[in-house]
């Protein structure tokens, strides 16, 4: 690319603002005082006295007065004596003003002005300057503002000041490099150019301009452009460019390029830290990690992963699974994903140094030639085949402790962040520390309500002739810990009581509520006994838990299974308030057990609760669940429950073993806001008769009339209508 001056008065280039204007105008830069431009006005008066435009002053007056006033910042005087007076090109005496520019950087350029003076031989300190309206107003042209207005003028021009002609050239018309960041490029559509925008901006920066050339309008960007010998030390830079209609109908463009790493600093921290205001809403650790990973990439780099710290005692130690859990990783198109990290997965030596000190660190190297010392093998791996220049591992802290460590890769030969995009990076992440927080506080929580009610989850039991298979999945939030539960009590003569129930709550009072529920049914099975109806002991569990303000709303159902020698298993339950049972015969349709379940506990009273007979051959199998496995917002239930109906027929019907079956029911959900408790029971055989229990002093209180409901919570009542009985 071209980036010299108009040679001669040959082309168009001109001053800004300042080319049509009377007054003659010239620019001199350098040490040797080159005349780097010139309007009209100066050629035209001055001619070739002093040196054509492109050429340096030579020693004389003239060079003396501009070096004094480079040197003091003060306007000096020279008078030029009349020249020879060609045909048609008179150069009569004038006088030039010399206006030192202020610079920051760098010689300072100085700004001639040519006005002529009569054609008189007062000496040079006494000649009168023509009383002239230089700038329309009446005013001389030595007036002090005036001459204030053109030196304020040219200083306040941006840094760089350019002009491109029809054919290409691009020329500095003002403005000098700042010695710290040399080799600065102009503007134009050449190589040299366009190979010093950063990668990233490439593709826009030749797109806008591609258009604001064809149309001819203006165009105005801020994009990252080397500077300097570092192949990897870019700068943002805002480019302006205004198409200018020459006398002969061709565009020439006027630009600026004035450094905005500032001005790209503060718009672009709070654009991305506006989009981090999501993470304030989010319900758990992925769901933050998920907002932060979506701002970063690719705005900031080409992929993160974030890794939750495994407690204070293990700093070293970073959380992983089999596979990188997707929502805390995020590449840019094109990037291969993340292989699987395995058990106890550390990210190495530089880990350890960010963990210890509590700082960011970056690592740069060659495209894809990462070092093999300081990351583990598996991210040295990923980095070969990304191609990454860079990798850079920051803390997440909350309240002083590292919570997760973020780690950034620039891959596909991009080169590695600058200062200013790891302070961003420093900032955004900084943003996670308040919702992490209460996210790792609401965790805590439901760690602990977790723990309790699996504490209440008791092993299935083995069964001869039978199989109990069963499977609990807390909800994905981090605050919603479900009231669900399942139970199988082994009764006597071989019998077996199942139970699936849901105490209103996601928290851990729900989950109190749960144990305290659950146990109570339990204790009241095993009261009853295997012949019992569970209707009556529904009856009796709804007055236990109001008298005892143990739940709000409880919704269970509660079903003894009994061997019947040689019809299989006799089955008798009850639903209060529950999604109905499926019932899987080992050839047939699923159907569900009963379609209109009784009110749920703790609501006032309705009528009598009922049971339903049923019985189990060989194969057939009952499936009890709770509603998380069929609640969706903005989905009928019931439409959820017979899709949960041909889903686990199709299951069957490719005769999975039960274990397999209960998992792959539960697998098929996605993750939602509730829990999910499922038992199944499956008749594997015909069961033997069990032999008679002897009798002792619980079975004969199992013999005398039950306490009623009303007994145990109240006053008494009038006695209750017989159970009905549904048989299917």
């Amino acid at each position: 690319m071209s980036e010299e001056p108009e040679a001669r008065g040959e082309g168009t280039g001109g001053l800004p603002g300042l080319r049509q204007v009377l007054t003659g105008i010239a620019l001199a830069e350098g040490d040797t005082y080159t005349l780097t431009d010139t309007n009209d006005a100066f050629t035209e008066r001055v001619g070739p006295r002093i040196a054509p435009p492109g050429d340096p002053v030579p020693p004389g007056p003239l060079r003396t007065a501009l070096h004094r006033a480079r040197r003091t910042g003060r306007m000096e005087r020279v008078r030029l004596p009349a020249g020879t007076r060609d045909t048609g090109h008179p150069h009569g005496p004038l006088v030039l003003l010399c206006l030192p520019l202020r610079r920051p950087h760098g010689p300072a350029p100085l700004l001639l002005l040519a006005e002529p003076l009569p054609d008189t031989e007062a000496p040079p300190d006494t000649a009168a300057l023509p009383d002239t309206e230089a700038d329309g107003t009446g005013h001389p042209l030595d007036d002090d503002a005036l001459l204030l207005r053109y030196q304020a003028l040219l200083s306040a021009v941006p840094q760089v000041v350019w002009t491109r002609g029809p054919d290409g050239r691009v020329t500095r018309l003002s403005g000098t490099e700042d010695p710290a960041r040399p080799g600065l490029p102009l503007p134009g559509n050449d190589e040299e150019w366009l190979d010093a925008v950063h990668p990233k901006d490439h593709e826009r920066f030749t797109r806008d301009w591609r258009e604001a050339t064809a149309a001819g309008t203006h165009l105005t960007c801020v994009v990252r452009v080397r500077v300097g010998d570092d192949p990897r030390a870019y700068r943002h830079l805002r480019i302006t460019a205004v198409p200018v209609e020459r006398v002969d109908r061709q565009l020439e463009w006027v630009g600026t390029v004035a450094d905005a790493e500032g001005e790209w600093f503060t718009s672009t921290r709070e654009r991305l830290l506006a989009r981090m205001a999501e993470v304030s809403t989010a319900r758990d650790l992925s769901e933050a990690f998920r907002t932060t990973a979506a701002v970063i990439v690719p705005d900031l780099a080409d992929s993160i992963a974030v890794f939750e710290v495994q407690g204070a005692t293990t700093r070293s130690a970073l959380a992983a699974r089999s596979a990188a859990p997707a929502e805390r990783v995020a590449f840019a198109p094109g990037l291969p994903p993340l292989p699987p990290l395995g058990d106890g997965f550390a990210l190495g030596r530089m880990a350890e140094d960010v963990l210890r000190d509590r700082e960011p660190r970056l690592l740069t190297f060659p495209a894809g030639a990462p070092p093999e010392d300081k990351i583990s093998p598996i991210s040295l791996a990923w980095l070969r085949e990304a191609e990454a220049t860079s990798l850079a591992l920051l803390p997440v802290l909350v309240d002083g402790r590292v919570v997760a460590v973020a780690s950034v890769a620039n891959c596909r030969g991009n080169p590695p962040p600058g200062a200013p995009e790891l302070r961003l990076l420093q900032d955004v992440l900084q943003g996670l520390s308040r919702p992490l927080r209460r996210t790792l506080e609401l965790q805590r929580a439901r760690d602990t309500a977790l723990v309790l009610q699996r504490s209440f989850l008791t092993a299935v039991p083995d069964l001869a002739g039978a199989e109990i298979q069963a499977r609990y999945v807390p909800a994905n939030a981090a605050a919603e810990v479900g009231g669900d539960w399942y139970d199988a009590t082994p009764l006597p003569k071989g019998a077996v009581a199942l139970s699936i129930g849901d105490v209103a709550g996601h928290d851990l009072d729900a989950a109190t509520a749960m144990g305290s529920v659950n146990s109570m049914l339990r204790g009241l099975a095993w009261d009853a006994g295997p012949h019992a109806d569970p209707a009556r002991t529904l009856d009796r569990l709804d007055g236990m838990v109001q008298g005892l303000g143990t739940a709000s709303l409880v919704t269970t159902v509660h079903a003894l299974l009994c061997p019947a020698p040689g019809r299989g298993w006799h089955v008798r339950l009850a639903n209060a308030g529950h999604p109905p049972p499926l019932l899987l015969r080992a050839a047939g349709p699923v159907d569900c057990v009963g379609t209109e379940p009784d009110p749920p506990l703790c609501v006032p009273s309705g009528p009598a609760r009922t049971s339903t007979d049923l019985f189990l051959a060989q194969g057939d199998t009952l499936l009890l669940y709770t509603d998380g496995l069929v609640e969706i917002p903005e989905t009928s239930i019931t439409d959820r429950i017979a899709h949960l109906c041909r889903r686990v027929e199709t299951l069957h019907r490719d005769g999975l073993p039960l274990e397999a079956l209960v998992r792959d029911v539960v697998a098929h959900v996605r993750a939602g806001k509730d829990d999910i408790a499922v038992v199944a029971f499956r008749a594997t055989g015909r069961p033997e008769r069990p032999p008679p229990d002897p009798p002792d002093a619980a079975d004969t209180a199992r013999q005398a009339p039950a306490p009623s409901a009303t007994a145990l919570s109240g006053p008494p009542a009038p006695p209750a209508p017989p159970a009905r009985h549904r048989a299917t």
